[in-house]
């Protein structure tokens, strides 16, 4: 079993420092769930082959009805941390995996995607000789049906219209993911957020072709019209005003030009 079950978990900071003490692992990995039975196997099985004592593995689960739980008393030999109890949303739940995050950085991993041991091991190997601030690798996106749909990598500047970080194959200096946080008023793009004000901050963003993850598309992620909307606000709070202008006069710009390219096709006049 975990060794730690909290229901609640009112005490996490402390239960952070207590961890701390012993000796400190690279990494900390965050997964929360919320009714995940039918994908969190796969989740699961793939940090057990990859889990050390420089990993330390936590879990934040919403208070699952189904058989989550079940699925994760499977695997308590490597899981560090297990919290329990309800919250206010997703981005909630992983600052409660934050606050109890002991590893020099703080991976974050979704209860339907899975690491690739190979890339993730050599990206671990990075970590450890070159001790950068963010670390971005890559992931390969996989349709709901399962069909491959590429490689998701970092764009800086795309930064500046959307999210481009591969979250799942990014991994933060663990005393920044404690001062930025997520912003808990964002229920879909508060990673974007973060990510944003990180590189606006100006802390370094190495990159690397490595891929350490596969993520699977769909779920609250695939809400588009909400996805738009707090992208829109978060460039509007973190850009300020000019460079928001700046970016949504690009942004119409591409819009204008797709819509005459699509006209363009119906009419025969393109190919």
């Amino acid at each position: 079993m975990p060794s730690d079950v909290h229901h609640p978990a009112n005490d996490v900071a402390s239960l952070a420092a207590g961890m701390a003490e012993g000796s400190r692992p690279l990494l900390s990995i965050v997964t929360v769930t919320r009714n995940c039975e039918a994908t969190l196997e796969r989740t699961l099985a793939s940090v057990r082959s990859i889990k050390t004592p420089a990993i330390q593995y936590i879990v934040i689960d919403g208070a699952s009805t189904d058989s989550t739980l079940a699925i994760i008393s499977r695997y308590g030999d490597i899981v560090d941390v297990l919290v329990s109890e309800r919250d206010s949303g997703i981005y909630n739940a992983m600052n409660k995996g934050v606050a109890l995050a002991c590893g020099d950085y703080t991976l974050f991993l979704n209860g339907d995607d899975h690491l690739l041991p190979d890339g993730f091991n050599q990206a671990i190997a990075l970590l450890g000789r070159q001790k950068p601030v963010v670390l971005s690798c890559r992931s390969e996106a996989v349709s709901e049906a399962g069909e491959p749909l590429g490689l998701l990598k970092l764009s800086t500047w795309r930064l500046f219209f959307f999210n481009t970080v591969p979250h799942l194959a990014t991994f933060v200096r663990t005393d920044l993911q404690k001062q930025y946080r997520f912003r808990e008023q964002f229920k879909i793009a508060a990673d974007y957020d973060l990510f944003l004000r990180l590189f606006l901050g100006r802390h370094r963003f190495s990159t690397s072709e490595l891929v350490t993850a596969t993520h699977y598309r769909g779920g609250f992620s695939g809400n588009v019209p909400l996805t738009i909307q707090e992208c829109r606000q978060i460039r509007k709070e973190n850009l300020g005003w000019v460079v928001y202008a700046l970016t949504r006069a690009l942004e119409a710009g591409n819009e204008f030009l797709n819509w005459a390219l699509r006209r363009g096709r119906r009419a025969g006049n393109l190919p």
